[in-house]
């Protein structure tokens, strides 16, 4: 279909013909895992952080997955863990050049060192 052959050009295309899928896990309080595609603004939410948290490395991205790009600095590798003060970021789905999923671990105060 034409829709099919614009998401090979553009990436996915949400319309009312796509059902709905959970595009967030709850692992523990520490562990979470998203779609690429998730929001910033609604990962902080989901994790119960202020929605700010990550402007200071976000730069103009508005995704998880583009987020993860701005902190490595390049296209990572599957499960490569990159680290942003206290959080951790774990691609752990590459489809092409388009990060699907990606775990995100906030490091307990206690367990870093200074």
């Amino acid at each position: 279909t034409l829709e099919d052959i614009m998401e090979e050009i553009i990436g996915e295309i949400k319309d009312e013909f796509d059902d709905e899928e959970s595009v967030n896990k709850k692992i523990d309080d520490h562990n979470y895992i998203f779609e690429g595609k998730f929001m910033i603004n609604d990962a902080c939410k989901a994790m119960g952080l202020p929605v700010d948290t990550f402007d200071g490395v976000r730069g103009d991205s508005d995704s998880v997955a583009g987020l993860v790009l701005e902190i490595a600095g390049e296209f990572p590798q599957v499960n490569t863990s990159l680290v942003s003060g206290d959080f951790s970021f774990i691609p752990l789905e590459i489809n092409k050049n388009r990060i699907d999923k990606v775990k995100i671990i906030i490091q307990p105060k206690e367990l870093q060192t200074a």
